[in-house]
């Protein structure tokens, strides 16, 4: 069987086995070569080649010259006593870019009413044995394959995801990211994104995120810790080195604590940081927090489930607030697993000291593709970027224009100053030395949503230094709220969201200001409930949940946040019922043939739909209703939530 087909997170996947390569872990060491296979394993019959490492889960790959061969290499270095994990790799829908590799580890979730000894026993059919209880997801478990075991874990996973006992089985993989790398301070006046002057070819006045106006509030407290997770940190830089500045730093590619660029082309990390946190010291450049401290945390170019749930837990673990992530997965079409969601959701919201969540921000990458959707006959899902407790943040250029490459759709949340052509790069901090992406210690044409997405968690840092009693949605919100709507005649608009720059570029002094209570108006306050249901939807019927919203205040605008899994979505009327009665339709039998209904509905979007209760009290019992109206395909009502700001 050269594919196969499983459910990955609320997305169906097709994985097609690759021709050449083939993933190797030792039980003890590494093959990081082909001699170190040969000495560890034996010859193989067949010729192979080493062509990369997998870090985070001490696994090598290596090819065959001959695709012919590659079953029969597979088996016989499976055999070696030395050999803890020989896998096939795998195509994510076609994109042979986007490889995966299963890594010996599952996610397991059984449905809540089954019987207690159940697990036990589907386990041990399958020959799994537990490693850890996940709490972010109930009754949910990363497993790991066993000698017992008599599949691999993908078809595992497809024979677990038919039974009716099973919510979630889900291979743990290993993926490639992709990099999004398209004041007193000397080099402050080239640092065009946070004060634009228009003084020189390529710059447009204005098109900046007004840094300076921001900073007579706050240059940043060190209580803020910004996390930026990427491929390594260049620590002895003058522009990190301070005082506090540095917490908790971690090198989750060689599991140690000095983050540090291993590699030549380790470069990209430190110019994301200088971005976000460079110092302000007289010396070099500024970045936009440079009161914050940093945490570096340095990842590999292979990623995997479980090495996600590592990274983010320990920003959990260490009290960052807001963590900023300037690559996506290599493939195209990439849905999160389960377990992904769930770390992110609950870094979302419990993160931080006082628990009111991490603020997260992700490259919507450099494309020039939608986020979710199709062109030219390519399916893109830019998973991590799509995640509802994610910032997506595109990227606009020093003519206030969108930057050609950055990648558009309705589920963009913002955008920030980077480069483009036309257009100036972004002048932030490099490798010491002839190291890096310049013959010094700073680069002058930074960009792509590698940079745009910094500079907005800078200013996400900067919101928390003057008010760190807001939760994180409160800071997405203020974010989108106070963006410019740059571009008017070309941005596509609707209700305040274009599809090109998300709610606008970023406007540091608005967004500090309403912050810190000086904006116009008092500062919003935004409840935000949830209901996990899990309620199945009867085919030809209906179900109906509640939410008690419990304060007397007065609704000035509304999210409802919609996760309704069905296999023909236009089958559906999904309601929402008020407390003083109204009925508001969110959807009726649209969507033609496609599956589930995933989104958000906000009055800021869709002012009309909402108009009947915006002004009216917010307290009492809102009901989420959802009818089946017609034969033969049935769904579950997941979850839905309930945003009010008053």
């Amino acid at each position: 069987m050269n594919e196969i087909k499983l459910k990955r997170g609320r997305k169906e996947v097709v994985f097609k086995k690759l021709d050449h390569h083939f993933a190797v872990r030792l039980k003890r060491g590494k093959a990081t070569d082909e001699m170190a296979l040969e000495s560890a394993c034996g010859r193989p019959e067949a010729e192979v080649k080493h062509v990369d490492s997998a870090a985070t889960e001490n696994m090598e790959i290596f090819t065959v010259k001959k695709a012919t061969d590659l079953e029969e290499t597979t088996k016989q270095l499976r055999k070696a006593p030395a050999s803890e994990i020989v896998t096939h790799m795998y195509a994510v829908d076609g994109t042979p870019g986007g490889a995966v590799i299963p890594t010996g580890t599952m996610t397991i979730q059984f449905k809540p009413d089954v019987r207690a000894d159940e697990p036990e026993k589907i386990l041990a059919e399958f020959g799994l044995e537990v490693l850890e209880d996940l709490d972010y997801l109930p009754h949910g478990y990363t497993v790991r394959l066993t000698h017992a075991s008599k599949e691999n874990p993908l078809k595992i996973a497809a024979e677990l995801q038919k039974r009716k006992e099973i919510k979630t089985a889900e291979p743990d993989l290993s993926f490639r990211i992709a990099f999004q790398y398209a004041p007193p301070d000397t080099l402050y006046p080239e640092q065009w994104h946070l004060k634009n002057r228009g003084d020189r070819i390529g710059l447009v006045a204005g098109a900046d995120v007004k840094a300076e106006e921001a900073w007579e509030y706050t240059l940043g407290s060190r209580d803020i810790t910004v996390c930026v997770m990427d491929d390594g940190f260049a620590l002895d830089h003058a522009d990190f080195a301070a005082p506090g500045k540095i917490v908790a730093p971690r090198d989750f590619g060689q599991d140690d604590f000095d983050p540090t660029p291993v590699s030549e082309d380790d470069n990209h990390g430190t110019a994301c940081a200088g971005v976000a946190v460079a110092e302000q010291n007289g010396a070099g450049v500024v970045g936009l927090a440079p009161g914050c401290s940093f945490m570096p945390v340095r990842t590999s170019g292979w990623l995997s489930d479980q090495s996600i749930v590592h990274l983010f837990q320990y920003a959990i673990d260490n009290q960052a607030d807001v963590i900023s992530c300037s690559w996506s997965a290599a493939a195209e079409y990439f849905p999160l697993s389960t377990k992904i969601e769930g770390i992110i959701h609950k870094a979302a919201a419990q993160g931080r000291p006082n628990g009111k969540g991490c603020v997260i921000l992700f490259a919507a990458a450099n494309d020039n593709s939608p986020l979710d959707g199709e062109k030219d006959g390519q399916i893109y899902h830019q998973g991590f970027a799509l995640h509802p407790d994610v910032m997506a943040v595109a990227a606009s250029n020093s003519l206030d224009k969108r930057s050609s490459y950055s990648n558009y759709g309705p589920e963009l949340t913002i955008c920030a100053p980077s480069n483009g052509s036309p257009g100036r790069g972004v002048v932030t901090t490099d490798r010491r030395g002839t190291k890096g992406y310049s013959a010094n210690d700073y680069t002058y044409d930074f960009g792509g949503t590698s940079s745009s997405t910094p500079l907005a968690a800078g200013l996400a840092a900067l919101i928390l230094s003057v008010n760190p009693e807001l939760t994180s949605a409160e800071v997405k919100t203020i974010m989108m709220e106070t963006a410019d709507k740059i571009d008017p005649e070309n941005g596509q608009y609707v209700d305040g969201h274009s599809p090109l720059y998300g709610h606008g570029r970023i406007n540091a002094h608005k967004a500090v200001a309403l912050a810190a209570g000086d904006g116009e108006g008092r500062l919003p306050e935004v409840l935000f409930m949830e209901h996990r249901v899990n309620k199945p939807i009867p085919d030809l019927g209906e179900i109906e949940d509640t939410i008690i919203f419990p304060l007397n205040a007065t609704i000035n605008d509304i999210a409802i946040n919609v996760d309704i899994k069905h296999t023909w979505r236009s089958d559906l009327r999904v309601i929402l019922k008020t407390p003083k009665g109204d009925e508001i339709v969110l959807a009726s039998r649209t969507g033609g043939s496609g599956d589930d209904i995933i989104r958000a509905f906000r009055s800021s979007d869709e002012p009309e739909l909402f108009s009947s209760i915006i002004g009216t009290p917010a307290k009492g019992e809102w009901r989420m209703k959802v009818v089946d109206m017609a034969k033969q395909d049935v769904g579950v009502l997941i979850k839905w939530g309930l945003a009010i700001t008053y």
